[in-house]
């Protein structure tokens, strides 16, 4: 038993052996195996080459099979040639070289057709960009803009270069489709960033659009870090104005982005009552999931709400301005005829502006139309049999003294009213120029009452040099401006240095 046990293991030990012999024979050959390399003899056979990895494999031409490095020699190509290709034993060199040819010009045929499609899409893209920038119909590509550069591209470039703009995809569909496309894009960057910082806050706003549909508006602001940052989040179309359906637009825009209640610090909303009412409000529904959230009433909004409060007199000649703006705007008839009248007379504008109280900023231009075109509204009234009323406001010294107060004190409410909005605002800066502008207030007031001069609002003293109409009307009119700050902005009243 032991003898039998002992030439087993010498078995063993011999197998060993022949197989590490055996690995160490096909490392030998690894190491001694040649890296072939094409030669232009080749091509009799019908092959060229190919380059893997700074490899050279061998191509056939007739049916394109790629061999290995190692076939790259005459005999093997040669063998491939007359086994699987024998009826092209005739063809010379000059044939395989006129094949290699052609294929080489269809590849890059379309190696270009290629990089032509995705110059196309992209070129696709840029144009839905613009048109979505300047807020033209989708249609203006397929019917405008693509007719005119096929016409400027042919007529500079030739027939090749509108063959190939031409390429472009430009119809209604496809715009709409890219135009989304970057929506959904915009909004997914902004959501991962939203995701990454985890606090934010939220401005919520509704406004009519020209269609009569209401819009809710949503933006955010946010830290990335080194700045802050200020982002459209979106805008969904609202069939009721109540703060329980904008709360479900918003949570549902949460939802489906993966966004925390918890990660909403802050939010701004107009001060309308179904934004901040205190049971049914949307900020009411908001602080239902998040408790801790703060809420503002924005300062745009706040400013817009001093200045629309004017008193008797003002709120009257400002009403009847807008009335005859309105008789007019509403008739193209009357708006041919005014237009026609402004051109006569050599006036710098030829038609009036109208306002809307979405708009906060629109009674300032519609107000400096009026009274810029106030000698031309004259006398077109004049000449109108129906309605002479508004003439007669114009002739009166009192009324356009007014309308002159009303045309400077807007210009200052607009310029305060544009300062305050932009990416760069904050509640220090934003404050910082109301208070200003409560110092301007009482200094007015305080030159007014001494020196009875107004000139700070150069219109008014054209049309009252001595302030003899407007001294009461403007003392109390900045009054009521003062009163109106206090109340919608009680953190201004702090102590003068």
């Amino acid at each position: 038993m032991a003898d039998c046990s002992e030439s087993r293991k010498r078995k063993n030990n011999s197998s060993i052996n022949d197989l590490n012999e055996n690995d160490n024979v096909g490392s030998s050959k690894v190491a001694k195996m040649k890296t072939r390399y094409y030669q232009d003899s080749y091509l009799n056979y019908g092959f060229t080459f190919v380059d893997e990895k700074g490899i050279q494999h061998p191509r056939c031409l007739l049916c394109g099979d790629i061999l290995s490095n190692e076939a790259m020699v005459p005999s093997k190509l040669q063998r491939h040639f007359q086994t699987k290709h024998q009826n092209a034993n005739n063809k010379n060199s000059a044939y395989f070289r006129r094949l290699m040819d052609s294929q080489q010009k269809q590849a890059q045929l379309f190696m270009k057709t290629v990089s032509v499609s995705d110059k196309a899409q992209l070129a696709s893209f840029e144009v839905a960009e613009l048109v979505a920038m300047v807020m033209k119909p989708h249609t203006i590509v397929e019917s405008l803009i693509m007719p005119a550069c096929k016409i400027m591209v042919k007529t500079m470039l030739g027939d090749d270069a509108e063959k190939v703009i031409s390429k472009m995809p430009s119809s209604n569909n496809t715009v709409s489709r890219r135009i989304e496309a970057m929506s959904s894009d915009i909004n997914n960057n902004v959501c991962i960033l939203l995701q990454t910082c985890k606090r934010f806050a939220l401005q919520i706003d509704e406004s009519t659009d020209i269609s009569g549909k209401s819009q809710l508006l949503a933006f955010v602001r946010f830290s990335n870090g080194t700045e802050m940052l200020e982002q459209f989040l979106f805008c969904k179309e609202l069939i009721e104005t109540k703060g329980e359906d904008v709360f479900k637009h918003v949570y549902k825009f949460f939802s489906e982005n993966d966004l925390l209640w918890e990660w909403c610090v802050a939010i701004c909303t107009d001060g309308a009552p179904f934004m901040t009412g205190k049971m049914r409000g949307f900020t009411a529904f908001a602080k239902r999931e998040n408790p801790n959230i703060i809420t503002t009433h924005c300062f745009i909004h706040r400013e817009a709400l001093v200045s629309k409060m004017l008193g008797t007199e003002l709120q009257s000649v400002l009403d009847q301005v807008f009335k005859t703006v309105n008789f007019i705007k509403v008739r193209p008839v009357k708006c041919r005829l005014f237009e026609k009248l402004c051109k006569d007379m050599g006036s710098e504008h030829y038609t009036l502006l109208m306002h809307t109280e979405v708009r906060s900023l629109s009674r300032g231009k519609g107000l400096s139309r009026v009274y810029e075109l106030r000698d031309e509204l004259c006398q077109f009234f004049l000449n109108e049999q129906a309605n002479n009323e508004f003439a007669t406001l114009l002739a009166a010294p009192t009324w356009c003294s007014k309308l002159a107060y009303l045309v400077d004190i807007f210009e200052v409410l607009n310029a305060l009213n544009s300062g305050m909005q932009g990416n760069d605002s904050n509640k220090l800066s934003v404050t910082d120029k109301l208070q200003a502008f409560r110092r301007k207030l009482l200094m007015w007031t305080s030159e007014i009452e001494t020196t009875h001069l107004i000139c700070m609002f150069p219109r008014a003293v054209q049309a009252d040099p001595g302030a003899v109409v407007l001294h009461d009307v403007i003392v109390k009119h900045l009054s009521q401006l003062g009163d109106n700050l206090q109340h919608y902005f009680p953190s201004l009243d702090i102590p003068w240095q």
